[in-house]
């Protein structure tokens, strides 16, 4: 084990990002093949298991079997953690633990987060996952208790709970949710809240962070303006046409 260690850090930032992606993705799939995290019933084969970890972690929403009828709560649990891994980067999910163990985040690390979130420095990157896990976790907060609001009518309070986190969180990392939500296409408000999430999610946390600092769209940075704008546009233009 430590010689596994003292060749990690020998790596570079990102070499050791794309190991760590690797290992986040494979654990997923091991953890989805176990008993545990299957309904009774269904069989999971490594391959299929693999499949749905690996889209889970790069967000694609891709999916070879159905969440909902395939995966027990806590296989649904294993998924959304491995979105959320996915969405805030493997770096940011290790600097958040190290920051929560009250220990001092060493200079690879900030490296690895400067890689990862693709900034020009790494000062200030404590601060920065801070305001990213705090806005993260924010959105996703209420993202669900609206949601909540709307799946407790369907569901027994326990169960909507799940359905609510999950959505929530593949919402805002831009995946699809556990249900389809057709049934719920007159929904104003689970559409509204929705698409808050897919939206705020979609700009990514460095407009996010910036549009919280800033307030105002004329302070924006330049990047921050494009992509906003663009989203805009893009949102806008696909409605209408």
């Amino acid at each position: 084990m430590k010689r596994i260690f003292d060749l990690l850090k020998k790596q570079s930032p990102s070499r050791i990002i794309a190991l760590g992606f690797g290992a986040v993705i494979l654990t997923g799939a091991i953890l989805l093949m176990m008993p545990f995290s299957l309904k009774k019933g269904v069989h999971l084969s490594f391959l299929n298991a693999l499949f749905t970890s690996t889209s889970a972690v790069c967000v694609t929403g891709l999916v070879v079997v159905d969440t909902a009828d395939s995966f027990t709560a806590i296989g649904q649990m294993v998924i959304a953690m491995l979105i959320q891994i996915g969405g805030l980067g493997i770096a940011s999910v290790g600097v958040g633990l190290i920051i929560a163990a009250g220990r001092r985040v060493s200079i690879k690390s900030r490296l690895m987060v400067k890689e990862a979130l693709n900034v020009d420095t790494y000062g200030g990157m404590v601060r920065l996952v801070r305001v990213v896990l705090a806005i993260t976790l924010g959105f996703e907060a209420v993202g669900a208790l609206i949601s909540f609001i709307v799946f407790r009518k369907d569901y027994s309070p326990l169960h909507a709970i799940g359905i609510s986190i999950f959505h929530s969180i593949a919402a805002f990392n831009n995946l699809g949710g556990m249900h389809n939500l057709i049934p719920y296409k007159d929904n104003i408000l689970l559409n509204i809240t929705t698409d808050i999430l897919v939206i705020a999610g979609g700009l990514g946390f460095l407009v996010l962070v910036d549009i919280v600092k800033q307030k105002h769209f004329k302070k924006l940075c330049l990047h921050s303006k494009v992509v906003v704008s663009m989203t805009a546009v893009l949102l806008l233009g696909g409605m209408f046409i």
